[in-house]
């Protein structure tokens, strides 16, 4: 049998798949007729509490049968009693499988049999007194595991067969009679569902059972046939219980012995759905059947063909069709056929007739109809060649040398033939392979590409290895060139070969790098050395390719260089010894690459890196011993001292690595290079640790510095980092780090940090602290305490930030505005929750202190909360803006300031100002507002953890605990109140952290008072909010209920992890009836759906209320037509939250193109949630009428949201008969819609249900009402109207090739109606001229009947559109009729015409608006530009970018030409810019055109000055025209290249955009040439301008940027330094630039002053903008990080728009440079030791 056609899986048998999944975890209940049964078992079976129990109840009840002989009975009931899949039916299945199979006792398969067979007699007497379907379809379900490998059971079902076989007949008449007068289409869907369930039984009864039926139930055989008849007609039941049935019918016609009188009713029907009474002829005939009646089955094939062909457009019939085909190809080619005999003459007929409908079919839109089609083609090929079918392969052949197939079809029948036939015939037949299809597609299409691996693969096993090279490889390595798009895809495939034949390696490593790309190589040799592939001499290639290598190291590209590093590091074997080749390039690649920008890039060369430490680890471990031995002959004690000549490559490697990687922390590195070098020095120290490597020589002297600088880094992953590296190592070399290296790390100075109004300091002091505890000899600074026994030094430190607190906390009792200038007190909150983390809390409770510091800490953490509560309870905790600069309210105390005439307004903060100073500032309401709700997030935090961690005393006999019952409950109260009353969003965000923590804690409690704690609080909260009063006492009522759904969510999600969900289920049923009631309050109704937001969008609960969503949305949909703002706001976000649980969360910003990701097919959402089809049904029907009434459908609008994301599945009619052609009626009357929007939407949702076979008739539908609507112009409903275009429209854009039948009736028709009513709505127009564009654009010429071309060209002929009133109130009318006469012109007439019209009415003549205008420039924009270049920055319309692609080539560049020697545009466009009314966007493109025309003839002074009257936007294309002066005059004259250079200088800097960025590095190219000359006439104010406007281009923010400048650095060096480079990354062309700068020096000689003038024009440069920060010298962040600037309230850190830039390094870099050039210079020399980084 066809298993396709019984791919509904039998666990599918209730309501939903998510039913069936609950009830496979839910426990299983006794039958009833054992419910007050005292027998053992039953008892033993009820007293289990979970389902592993139930399976051990199961197997003690089984081996105890022996002793109660009903015991057997038992669980043969409780088997059939079991839902399908159950672990609970599983087992007892396992049980008595293996029991029948050894035969032993009282438990042999006799007793088994009879047992199961009086369960199913039983079970069908119970379901015939039943009247509810759903319990007969139970029956039948549980029945059908008997034919699922359970030999017991189907002997069970052959003794019951006289009462099953009647039971299943009855049970389908039921269920078809019951479907008779069912109307609701989810109820009808389960009932289609019953249906199948019964006759797949059915159908497994006669298979199993045939002949004995036969005997017994004849005439309820013939019954049944009626039925399945009945079945099989009905075209409302899904596809798959209607094949099952023609099935049925073919064996029961095999059994009455009428098989061949059926074959000849099924030939001569002519219903499609009888198609599946064929499907039934093709599952039951085997071979000696086709031997007798092949000529049948011939016309069976071609019977189904014809219905396929017929009913193409139905997608359960042609899938269904495209099934039985495929099936037939398996039996004829599984059959043994002779030749010249019939059934094989008619086997071949058979096949041409599969081969005709596979070509018919290969690309149907649908996935399931192209896959089986693919399958059925290569069956078909195979059974040809089996039986000698030469014609039909030579016809495949031809098909792919002609043009009739595209090509990707062309590709799909090579790929399946090449299967078969071998890549030898393919090639010999089909000679285009090469000359035509890989020769243009070869890396550009995947399905190319596929075809080439399959051949390739073939080929390999036919022909030998030099043919095979020079064949495939060869072919390959001519396209893979650098700059060839399809360069990726190659190498893929060559890496492919590499794999199938290891030994072309070294024929593709032969190759000059200019024959093919480095990349290339890189992916060959890492293909072989992972894989650990044995080539020969692969030692001698490596080392031959080392100086590729290097380049590839310093390559401009991520990805080569990540290449390069793979090659380096990954092996087969990870113990394989790294080579002084490998060590050395990967010290380069972390010299010049440890900054790398990209997140991805950076995280695969951590891991890379990661996997060489580890290399190096275990190289260690075996070159170490030896090490040793000799060093201990030379009398040397560790293996890491004095790391001389004589050690271990790998030692040295490690070495110089930990060097490497200290150097990268220096002042002003950015966080890449910060993260990356924290993150591997981290790794090396443990290497030295696990080998016993001394620290003291592998370290370098400033490690510890450097490292302590860390501690102050904005990150805090860095922070962490540091600190634990320097505990390591304080704790390797048993020495106080702080003391020996006298680090500025006090208690005085972690005070001052922790009490900052700065956060990141405190985070700073925190680090700061911990470090400095990790010393026992520093316990005395915190004051005189008795040590405790664990842990004594953070005891000291934990009373002393207790102190400092409660010092702060009475400041802030007194004047919290003086407290959150002085203490803000979080940041000591934040140090003392830094420190319980890293408490072992089970340890603190055996010590009483540690029990009294953590009460006081709880007292001190509510005495806090209280204080700030003010601040962060207020109803604007952010402030109101009209009140920002007024008296803050008495509340908050007085302000005291030392001098008010110096600090009243000072408003300046600096992370180097002193205490003193601090006092004399005016607080400001970002100050209090922080000190309060980060307090409030610390207390939460430190709460949450003390509940989460500490013992309890839960009664008075416990001895070892740290807080009490009571001291929990007070918390729990203290959280209730924070979530209840606060008002900011950070505070309570926290305070859910730590009220989670709680109830996790109480959850886990096997007190039971405590343990119900949090269901009580989940009762009471929804009490309250259930009452009708007012709540605003109590709760917040705005802020989307601000706390209370965090409340909620924290006590739900907590119970999650001790495996329950009672909380869930009552919560979710409380809040979806409140919801759906509208007698309560409207506030209850708000809070209700706020709640059930935050559950809906918890990720925590994830699969667990997806089973709440349809009650939901249907609760969102209908709070969309509440009375009050507040619950109709609240219904939007509840939906936004269903949604993306729904579809995930969106992919794409453009909502318009969603991700196919972020959609779901009609069958498989409303399978998921059925009871919204009907909702969905009734609610279209109430809105279209509303929308009939001219009324607002207020629900309308998130009914389109959804269905707009549903699209028709190739399944649909299959197995579930809920179609969405049922909403297209609805949402089309919809089309009347008053608001726009939702008309707009109305039209996507058709778009999106309707099928791509219906487009044409839906479009000719909508026409035809047009059309109806035009004959009445007076009651015209221009609403109505718009509605329809927009259909329109949509279903147009997704036609995209509209026959010619379609265009005429669609053009007719919008003249007709334009024709007879007049219309002058510019809405309207506008989009009947984008219906219009949409049809045009698409055509290279009017190959249309005459009536359609003059309909086309209709409305150029119309004068009013040209009427400037016409679209006054909407301008974007003229754009889309400009467009509109351009594709008319561009058809009709030749280039001229366009030029003319392009130019003529000049653009600044008054009948031309300034929106035509624009077009018109961007059009000429694109024409002089390649339309293919980026044209992001002039806002350019995609309706434009088709314009210009749909012109021919000839016809476009001709076009150019002549715009670009026209005088009159040049003259037109310089009037334009000078116009009074200034309208940017024309002004933009104006000089972006200027630039390109021959007539150019600016002065660069002119644009200069003309920069400067100009905003930013019109500066890019000012630039080019800088650029078009500069080429024109061949470099920039000496009388000008200082200012020419001070706008590049002033155009480079970070905060202008990408695009202007780049043309100054693009016009510095044209400069570079001067460069040299300048330096040997020493003209420092060019110089000046030209080295820092390269170093800061070389060390800019975007890498288009870097590596441009970088290539230019390369083209002016590249001779000077002998390299054959062509690019490197931007770390490198800096120091190469400035090797390149101090070389030529040193070549003309230049004297010592000089030379140091032009240092320190690069100090100057480097060091520009950096010097002014004047905190920038005590951050360690430099430029790019966290140093704060002189401005207004600088509380956090202020990030520099260029957080890439490293001046510090390129200054280190110049250093070396110079050091090393000119080192036998004295005056340098010396001028140089003195010299330092900025």
């Amino acid at each position: 049998m066809n298993s396709l056609n019984l791919r509904v899986s039998s666990v599918k048998t209730g309501e939903n798949v998510k039913k069936n999944a609950d009830m496979r975890t839910a426990l299983v209940t006794l039958p009833k007729h054992y419910e007050n049964s005292e027998a053992s078992y039953c008892l033993e079976l009820k007293n289990a509490k979970s389902i592993p129990e139930q399976v051990a109840a199961v197997k003690n009840i089984f081996k105890n049968l022996s002793r109660d002989s009903q015991a057997l009975q038992f669980l043969a009931d409780l088997y059939f009693h079991c839902p399908l899949k159950h672990p609970v039916r599983n087992q007892i299945l396992k049980l008595l499988i293996t029991a029948a199979r050894l035969g032993t006792g009282d438990t042999d398969e006799s007793s088994i049999v009879n047992a199961l067979s009086q369960t199913i007699q039983r079970l069908v007497e119970e379901a015939r007194a039943e009247t509810e379907s759903s319990a007969w379809n139970f029956t039948v379900t549980s029945m059908t595991g008997c034919f699922e490998n359970f030999e017991c059971g189907l002997k069970a079902i052959e003794m019951s067969t006289s009462q099953v076989f009647p039971f299943l007949c009855a049970a389908v008449q039921k269920y078809l009679t019951e479907l008779g007068v069912l109307s609701s289409p989810s109820v009808r869907n389960e009932y289609y569902l019953y249906v199948h369930n019964a006759v797949r039984l059915l159908l497994s009864c006669i298979q199993e059972y045939g002949s004995k039926l036969k005997d017994i139930h004849s005439d309820t055989l013939k019954q049944l046939s009626v039925l399945c008849k009945q079945v099989v007609q009905d075209d409302e039941i899904p596809m798959d219980p209607r094949t099952n049935a023609g099935i049925l019918l073919a064996h029961n016609a095999r059994l009455n012995a009428t098989y061949d009188t059926f074959i000849q009713e099924v030939k001569l029907t002519k219903n499609p759905n009888e198609i599946a009474l064929c499907v039934g002829i093709v599952n039951t005939f085997d071979q000696h059947d086709f031997q007798r009646i092949s000529a049948d089955i011939r016309d069976i094939c071609s019977k189904i063909d014809e219905i396929a062909n017929a009913n193409a457009t139905v997608p359960n019939i042609l899938l269904c069709a495209t099934r039985a085909l495929y099936q037939i190809s398996k039996i004829i080619l599984s059959f043994e056929l002779k030749a010249q005999s019939p059934p094989t003459d008619d086997a071949k007929l058979i096949l041409r007739k599969l081969l005709i409908y596979t070509f018919g079919f290969l690309e149907h839109h649908m996935d399931s109809v192209r896959h089986l089609c693919r399958d059925l083609l290569r069956n078909t090929v195979a059974a040809a060649y089996k039986i000698k079918f030469d014609f039909l392969i030579q016809k495949i052949y031809d098909a792919c040398n002609s043009e009739r197939l595209s090509l990707s079809m062309k590709c799909i029948v090579l790929q399946q033939t090449a299967a078969i036939l071998g890549a030898d015939a393919i090639i010999r037949n089909c000679p285009e392979v090469f000359t035509n299809i890989f020769a243009e597609q070869l890396g550009r299409d995947f399905m190319v590409n596929n075809l080439f691996e399959t051949l390739m693969y073939a080929s390999h096993k036919e022909v030998n290895f030099e043919t095979w090279v020079k064949l495939w490889i060869e072919y390959m390595l001519v396209i893979a060139t650098s700059n060839d798009a399809r360069l990726s895809d190659i190498e893929t495939l060559i890496v492919k070969a590499v794999k199938c034949e290891p030994k072309i390696v070294q024929h593709i490593i032969q190759h000059t790098d200019t024959e093919i790309p480095i990349s290339t190589k890189l992916s060959a040799l890492w293909a072989v050395r992972k894989a650990g592939i044995k080539v020969e001499d692969f030692t001698e290639v490596m080392e031959k390719f080392s100086s590729n290598l290097v380049h590839s190291i310093l390559s401009n590209s991520d990805d080569t260089r990540i290449m390069a590093l793979r090659l380096l590091v990954e092996t087969n074997k990870t113990t394989e010894l790294l080579t002084l080749l490998e060590c050395e390039n990967l010290l380069n690649y972390l010299e010049y690459n440890a900054n790398c920008q990209s997140p991805a890039t950076r995280q695969k060369m951590l891991g890379l890196f990661n996997k060489a430490l580890i290399r190096c680890e275990l190289n260690l471990v075996k070159v170490l011993k030896d090490y040793k031995s000799a060093k201990a002959v030379g009398a040397a004690s560790n293996a890491g001292d004095r790391i001389g000549g004589s050690a271990p490559l790998q030692l040295k490697f490690l070495r110089d690595v930990i060097k490497k990687l200290v150097g990268n922390l220096f002042q002003g590195a950015n966080f890449s290079r910060r993260s990356v070098s924290l993150q591997l020095l981290e790794q090396c120290i443990q290497i030295c640790s696990n080998c016993t490597i001394s620290l003291d020589d592998i370290l370098p002297q400033n490690t510890v510095k450097a490292l302590a600088e860390m501690l102050a880094d904005s990150y805090e992953a860095n922070k962490e980092l540091a600190v634990n590296i320097l505990k390591a190592i304080e704790k390797r070399l048993d020495c106080n780090l702080i003391k020996q290296h006298q680090l500025n790390i006090s208690l005085t100075h972690i005070c001052n940090l922790l009490t900052s109004v700065r956060p990141t300091d405190s985070v700073t002091g925190a680090y700061q602290l911990e470090f400095f505890c990790n010393r026992t000899e520093h316990i005395g600074s915190f004051g005189s305490y008795e040590p405790t026994n664990y842990n004594a030094i953070y005891y000291a430190a934990l009373r002393w930030l207790l102190q400092e607190l409660k010092a702060g906390l009475k400041v802030a009792k007194e004047s919290l505005l003086q407290a959150a200038k002085l203490n803000p007190l979080y940041g000591i909150l934040f140090t003392v929750k830094h420190f319980l983390m890293r408490l072992d809390f089970k340890t603190l409770a055996q010590e009483i202190p540690w029990r009294i510091v953590i009460a006081e800490l709880i007292v001190l953490c509510k005495e806090l909360t209280t204080v700030v509560a003010p601040v962060v309870n207020s109803s604007s905790p952010e402030g109101h803006l009209p009140n920002d600069f007024s008296k803050l309210p008495p509340e908050y105390g007085e302000e005291l300031i030392v001098d008010e005439k110096d600090g009243a307004n000072c408003k300046i903060l600096s992370s180097k100002l002193a205490k003193i100073d601090l006092s004399n500032i005016k607080t400001t309401p970002q100050m209090v507002l922080l000190c309060a709700w980060r307090t409030v997030k610390e207390v939460s935090l430190i709460l949450g953890e003390i509940v989460l961690r500490s013992p309890l005393q839960l009664s008075k006999l416990t001895e070892q605990f740290l807080i009490t019952k009571e001291q929990l409950l007070e918390i729990g109260e203290h959280f209730k109140q924070l979530l209840a009353e606060t008002k900011h969003r950070g505070a309570f965000e926290q305070a859910y952290v730590g009220f989670s923590k709680l109830c996790c804690r109480l959850w886990r409690l096997e007190v039971l008072d405590l343990n119900s704690l949090p269901m009580q609080w989940l009762r009471d909260l929804l009490t309250l909010i259930s009452k009708d009063e007012q709540l605003n006492e109590k709760i917040c009522a705005t802020r989307r209920s601000a706390g209370v759904p965090f409340m909620v969510q924290a006590l739900i999600t907590s119970e999650l992890q001790v495996g329950s969900t009672k909380s869930l289920y009552y919560c979710m049923s409380h809040l979806l009836q409140l919801c759906a009631s509208r007698e309560r309050s409207a506030e209850s109704r708000t809070h209700a759906m706020n709640i059930l937001r935050a559950l809906f969008r918890c990720t925590d609960l994830n699969e667990a209320v997806v089973e709440y969503v349809c009650d939901g949305v249907m609760c969102a949909i209908r709070g969309y037509d509440a009375e009050t703002w507040s619950e109709k706001n609240s219904a939007t976000l509840l939906f936004s939250a269903l949604i993306t649980r729904i579809f995930g969360v969106q992919r794409t910003r453009d909502s318009d193109n969603l991700n196919v990701r972020n959609k779901m097919t009609g069958r498989v959402f409303f399978l998921r949630y059925p009871k919204l089809y009907d909702f969905f049904l009734a609610q279209l029907h109430e809105a279209s009428e509303l929308v009939q009434k001219q009324k607002k459908a207020h629900k309308l609008h998130p009914l389109l949201l959804i269905l707009s994301r549903l699209y028709p599945s190739a399944l649909e009619g299959t197995e579930s008969n809920l179609k969405l052609t049922e909403f297209i009626p609805y949402i089309s009357s919809c089309a009347s819609c008053p608001e726009m929007q939702t008309r707009y939407l109305a039209a996507k949702a058709v778009l999106a249900l309707v099928s791509k076979d219906a487009i044409p008739v839906t479009i000719l539908r909508m026409c035809a009402e047009i059309v109806i609507s035009a004959d009445q112009p007076k009651s015209l409903n221009l609403n109505v109207l718009h509605g329809q275009l927009l259909q329109i429209y949509m279903l147009l854009k997704a036609h995209k090739q509209p026959d010619v039948e379609l265009v005429g009736d669609i053009a007719t028709t919008l003249v007709l109606f334009q024709e007879k009513t007049q219309v002058k709505n510019a809405i309207l127009l506008k989009l009947i001229m984008d219906i219009f564009i949409e049809i045009l654009q698409s055509q290279s010429n009017l190959n249309y009947p005459q009536e359609t071309i003059q309909s086309l060209l209709y409305f150029t002929t119309q004068k009013e559109f040209y009427n400037p009133e016409l679209s006054f109130y909407y301008p974007v009318l003229r754009k889309s009729f400009y467009i509109y006469n351009l594709h008319t012109l561009r058809l009709t007439l030749p280039f001229g015409a366009l030029s003319d019209y392009l130019l003529c009415p000049p653009l600044t003549h008054n009948t031309m608006q300034f929106e035509q205008t624009e077009v018109c420039l961007n059009i000429i924009l694109l024409l002089l530009r390649n339309v293919e270049m980026d044209v992001s920055e002039f806002e350019i319309s995609n309706d434009e970018l088709r314009f210009v692609r749909a012109l021919p080539t000839a016809m476009r560049d001709n076009l150019a030409t002549e715009l670009r020697q026209s005088k009159a545009l040049h003259a037109t466009l310089k009037e334009l810019i000078q116009k009074t009314l200034y309208y940017p966007e024309c002004v933009m493109k104006a000089y972006a055109i200027m630039s390109y025309l021959d007539h150019f003839d600016f002065a660069l002074s002119q644009l200069l000055k003309e920069s400067k009257k100009h905003p930013g936007d019109v500066k890019s294309p000012l630039t080019m025209c800088v650029e078009r002066v500069v080429l024109k005059q061949g470099g920039v004259d000496s009388k000008v290249s200082q200012s020419c250079l001070e706008y590049l200088l002033e155009i480079s800097q970070a905060w202008n955009p990408d695009c202007l960025r780049l043309k100054a590095a693009q016009i510095l190219s044209h400069i570079a040439v001067h460069f040299n000359k300048a330096l040997e006439k020493k003209k420092l104010p060019f110089l000046r301008l030209y080295i820092g406007l390269t170093l800061a281009l070389l060390m800019d923010d975007d890498f288009e940027i870097r590596d441009y400048t970088a290539k230019i650095v390369l083209n002016n060096i590249t001779e000077d330094l002998g390299m054959s480079m062509t690019s490197v990354v931007a770390t490198m062309a800096q120091r190469l630039f400035l090797q390149s700068t101090a070389d030529k020096l040193e070549a003309m000689r230049a004297d010592d002053n000089y030379i140091l003038d032009i240092f320190k024009i690069i100090n100057e440069a480097l060091s520009l903008g950096i010097g002014a920060d004047e905190d920038s010298s005590g951050s360690m962040n430099g430029s790019n990080s966290s140093s704060s600037t002189t401005g207004d309230l600088e509380i956090f850190d202020k990030h520099e728009a260029n957080v890439f830039a490293e001046p510090q390094k390129a200054m280190l870099d110049a250093i070396v440079v110079f050091k090393t050039s000119f080192k036998t210079r004295p005056k340098i020399l010396s001028y140089l030791e003195e010299a330092k980084p900025f």
